[in-house]
């Protein structure tokens, strides 16, 4: 709740001063954010836990990667979209204790294709350099499900499948960050962003199978993530509007 006050206040105070978007300016650009694995922000750690099966599921750094497209329509107010391919990264640890103790560590990934939508407010803070903040939503495709097994013997392996709750599904997403713009050489964006998927957005199951038998832990993800944000835009000039005779 602190972190959407603080995003609400920096888009009001960005109307109340004198901010510079580039009306009437469509500018694409490119788009890097590694995810960053923390216990403040997004799924960390998930634990699966029954009686003697113990495993857990730890984020690790991810990657998202896409184009953008942003068109300014006032002084101080530009729209933003795009498409991104997003990939979550997640390190596995299973464990079993019975007559013998068996472990293992794996990994998994979960990806999905996102079209953000987001109106950006700027904030002039030097002749070259712009304050950014933007709110908005994006539409999020889940291609596939995830499956791996981790073998102990022939008849006995842990394994973890997840199964996405939809393929498409929203978030809402917040950033704030700062911007240089040079005159040849385009702009160049630094910041930091939050994904926050509005439902979870898969069920993972983590078990331990010993034929016949077997154990199985389930639990709802929602998947959001804190990413450092890198961004390059492309120099546009503006359209000339002509003169009314």
């Amino acid at each position: 709740m602190r972190l959407n006050f603080n995003l609400i206040f920096f888009l009001v105070f960005g109307f109340l001063v004198n901010g510079h978007a580039q009306k009437g300016i469509t500018t694409f650009g490119l788009n890097y954010k590694p995810i960053i694995p923390n216990r403040i922000i997004g799924t960390y750690d998930v634990p699966f836990n029954d009686g003697s099966f113990r495993s857990s599921m730890q984020q690790r750094v991810g990657n998202s990667l896409g184009m953008i497209i942003r068109q300014g329509l006032t002084k101080n107010i530009s729209l933003e979209t795009g498409i991104s391919f997003t990939q979550r990264n997640f390190n596995l640890n299973f464990s079993v204790d019975d007559t013998v103790s068996y472990s293992n560590n794996g990994k998994v990934r979960f990806v999905a294709y996102e079209i953000p939508v987001k109106c950006l407010v700027f904030i002039r803070l030097g002749k070259q350099l712009y304050m950014n903040n933007s709110i908005g939503a994006s539409f999020n495709y889940f291609p596939s499900d995830v499956s791996v097994d981790f073998p102990i013997k022939s008849n006995e392996y842990f394994s973890l499948e997840g199964a996405r709750l939809n393929r498409v599904q929203g978030a809402m997403l917040a950033d704030i960050g700062f911007e240089y713009r040079t005159k040849r050489n385009g702009y160049f964006y630094f910041g930091g962003a939050f994904n926050l998927p509005f439902t979870s957005i898969v069920t993972f199951a983590m078990a331990y199978e010993y034929t016949p038998h077997e154990i199985v832990v389930r639990e709802n993800v929602r998947g959001s993530y804190l990413t450092v944000d890198l961004r390059y835009y492309f120099n546009e000039k503006p359209r000339v509007e002509q003169k009314r005779k």
